[in-house]
């Protein structure tokens, strides 16, 4: 960050400065959260190197450029959320360089407005696992080993918390280490302590309850316990970890990617396509099933913590489809 011309000092108070501007740079880094950051890096590097290749300058970006770039990832068989990312990517560098970005201007939002009418905004969600998907699931796993003890849990508290990816992979075990929260077993529950997530930025803190289930074989409290259990875990120490093919459980924490492979690899072993499942299909079909079951749209909100309802009907909308439906009083 380059320093205003204020005054002339010494040595010391330059030091001092340029020490500000540097935690300067890094709050305003922390603005947005680590997993936006991240994309963003990655789609503008995904830019720079097309401009290097097409001899267009990266920064600033001329609107036409832009342009040009979002016809590029348009024919490359790109979608609508893709460049959507870019643009974000593309804004979001320059204004940590300071330099001006209108995604308002015509060679920019013509040409991104005439890419959406022709090959159109509809996106193809990942399916969503609802309560049937998640017995067949469990069926497919063994509770005799302790990596099946860790996947019966990932699956069941994923599913009944409605944690995001990212968040049910960063819980600790009984107080905060180096994750994004933490698990309380109480007599009612699961507390999931969230120190920070998506929509809590600011670090304010945030409660999830999950509740004991009905049965024995699908209740996520008893999970946690055998997980718990079984791989000896400390307070602070990673929820969930690697376990190697002896059935020792490592220190580090599971990677985000390693569960998603485990969840696709357990619905293809109960009949469910694995191209339709994400880390996300847990949340989601979460929301889907507990619409199915009846809860009132504000519970479903309050427990996936959206800010705004249009964002958790989208989430149930798939499975209210069929309320009220004008097709079945045609008498076909």
């Amino acid at each position: 960050m380059a320093l205003p011309a204020l005054f002339s000092g010494g040595s010391a108070v330059v030091a001092d400065l340029e020490t500000l501007a540097e935690q300067a740079a890094d709050f305003a880094g922390a603005a947005i959260a680590e997993n936006t950051r991240l994309a963003y890096r990655k789609a503008f590097r995904t830019f720079t190197t097309w401009c290097g290749e097409t001899g267009f300058g990266p920064m600033p970006a001329a609107p036409t450029t832009v342009g040009l770039y979002l016809t590029h990832l348009a024919t490359a068989g790109r979608t609508v959320s893709t460049m959507e990312q870019a643009l974000a990517a593309l804004a979001f560098a320059h204004r940590q360089a300071g330099e001006g970005f209108d995604t308002k201007h015509p060679a920019i939002a013509n040409t991104f407005a005439g890419i959406k009418r022709t090959i159109g905004t509809a996106k193809m969600g990942k399916a969503p696992l609802v309560a049937n998907d998640i017995r067949a699931m469990l069926a497919t796993v063994p509770s005799s080993t302790v990596a099946g003890l860790r996947d019966r849990t990932l699956i069941l508290l994923g599913f009944a918390s409605a944690l995001r990816r990212s968040e049910l992979m960063g819980l600790d075990v009984g107080r905060i280490g180096a994750g994004t929260g933490y698990i309380e077993l109480t007599s009612q529950g699961i507390l999931v302590h969230l120190v920070r997530s998506k929509t809590d930025q600011e670090g304010q803190g945030q409660l999830v309850g999950v509740a004991r289930g009905r049965h024995k074989a699908t209740c996520p409290v008893l999970a946690v316990q055998a997980w718990m259990q079984a791989s000896a875990a400390s307070a602070g120490a990673p929820l969930f970890r690697s376990v190697n093919r002896h059935g020792r459980t490592g220190a580090g924490r599971l990677s985000d990617r390693a569960a998603v492979d485990m969840l696709k690899r357990t619905a293809a072993a109960a009949g469910i396509d694995p191209e339709r499942v994400a880390g996300h299909s847990l949340r989601s079909g979460h929301a889907t099933t507990a619409a199915q079951a009846g809860a009132a749209e504000e519970t479903i909100q309050r427990q996936l913590r959206h800010k705004k309802a249009d964002t958790t009907r989208a989430y149930i909308r798939r499975a209210t489809v069929f309320d009220g439906s004008s097709s079945a009083a045609l008498g076909l």
